[in-house]
């Protein structure tokens, strides 16, 4: 049987040990037991991150949790991807391949080094992209019904 603790802000456990005149010792115990909880989920973060960055090296971690959430609900959706090349590409040949896997015509700024491209995306699709030797980085947000992205 898995215990199950009630949630007691701290502030409203000191009150409660002044009034029922509960020992240091008891007090300190529990105060210990609620920020070992934070703490938990704290290593426990610091543990996905290390994942993250991992799997997914040059990815934006915050696109990778949205597909996660996306996957979880058994959801597609179109992304606008913001992708950083490397300098010297032939944009003429990624902006077929982008074309052949995706249907979508990607738009390139800053003398080839960006583009900017929209599609549905999932976290394999993700993990491709992300070992391409070509790219420095990755970043996006889920397309809006006004055609806008969060960068």
């Amino acid at each position: 049987m898995k215990r199950r603790f009630i949630q007691i802000p701290s502030s409203t456990l000191s009150l409660l040990c002044k009034r029922e005149g509960v020992s240091y010792f008891i007090r300190e115990f529990l105060e210990k037991s609620l920020m070992s909880e934070v703490e938990d989920l704290v290593n426990k973060f610091n543990i996905l991150d290390g994942a993250l960055k991992n799997v997914f090296s040059k990815v934006d971690p915050l696109l990778i949790v949205s597909l996660i959430f996306d996957r979880n609900a058994n959801e597609n959706h179109i992304y606008t991807l913001e992708v950083i090349l490397k300098p010297g590409q032939d944009t003429k040949a990624i902006r077929q391949e982008v074309v052949d896997k995706t249907g979508m015509a990607p738009s390139f700024y800053l003398s080839g080094t960006k583009m900017v491209v929209s599609h549905t995306l999932n976290l394999e699709f993700l993990k491709w992209i992300n070992d391409r030797p070509d790219i420095i980085s990755i970043k996006g947000s889920k397309f809006s019904a006004a055609g806008s992205s969060d960068f």
